[in-house]
C-alpha cells in the first residue's frame, strides 16, 4: 500500500466538503454538530482554513484530509503551522495511514506546529500522542471558545 498526500486543488474544494461531513458524523460521537434544514452538518470554516489542503492517499484512493494553516487560531502565534482538520476514513484507520501521512503533511510544513484537540474529542485526544510519538512535544491545557483543548506544540523538520 503507498501512503501518500496530493495537495487539493480550488476545484477540489467541493470533494473536501464532501469528507468534511463524514469527518462531523464521526465527531458527533463526541461532540454535538448541528444539521441544517439541507440534512447536512454546518460547517463554516472550509473557506477559513482551505489554505493548505491535502487528500491523505492510499494507492490512487482517498483516504482522508488534512487542512492546514499558518497561524494558530488557539493562540494568535505566527509564524506557526496548525493542522485545522486532519480525518482518516475508517476503513484506513489502524493500518498506519494517520501516521504515515501526517508524518508527510509535517515534512511539507517544516518549523514551529501547532495541534489541538478539544478534551470532549476521545478519539483524537488517543490518536494525537500516537501519530506524534517519537518527537519532542510539549503539551497543556488551554481554554478557547469555552471549551477545555490539549494543545500540543513541537518542531517539524
Amino acid at each position: 500500500m503507498t501512503i501518500s498526500i496530493r495537495r487539493a486543488k480550488d476545484d477540489d474544494k467541493s470533494a473536501i466538503a464532501n469528507l468534511i461531513q463524514l469527518y462531523l458524523h464521526d465527531m458527533t460521537e463526541f461532540m454535538p454538530f448541528p444539521v441544517g434544514s439541507d440534512g447536512r452538518f454546518e460547517y463554516g470554516f472550509l473557506d477559513r482554513f482551505w489554505r493548505h489542503p491535502y487528500f491523505l492517499m492510499s494507492g490512487e484512493e482517498i483516504a482522508g484530509f488534512a487542512l492546514v494553516i499558518e497561524e494558530c487560531p488557539l493562540t494568535g502565534r505566527k509564524p506557526c503551522w496548525f493542522m485545522a482538520e486532519f480525518f482518516v476514513l475508517r476503513a484506513y484507520r489502524g493500518r498506519g495511514v494517520g501516521r504515515s501521512t501526517l508524518d508527510l503533511v509535517l515534512k511539507a510544513h517544516p518549523g514551529a506546529w501547532h495541534i489541538a484537540v478539544p478534551h470532549a474529542n476521545v478519539a483524537a485526544r488517543k490518536f494525537w500522542p500516537q501519530a506524534l510519538g517519537g518527537r519532542l512535544v510539549t503539551s497543556r491545557d488551554i481554554a478557547f471558545e469555552g471549551d477545555t483543548w490539549t494543545l500540543t506544540a513541537f518542531q517539524s523538520q
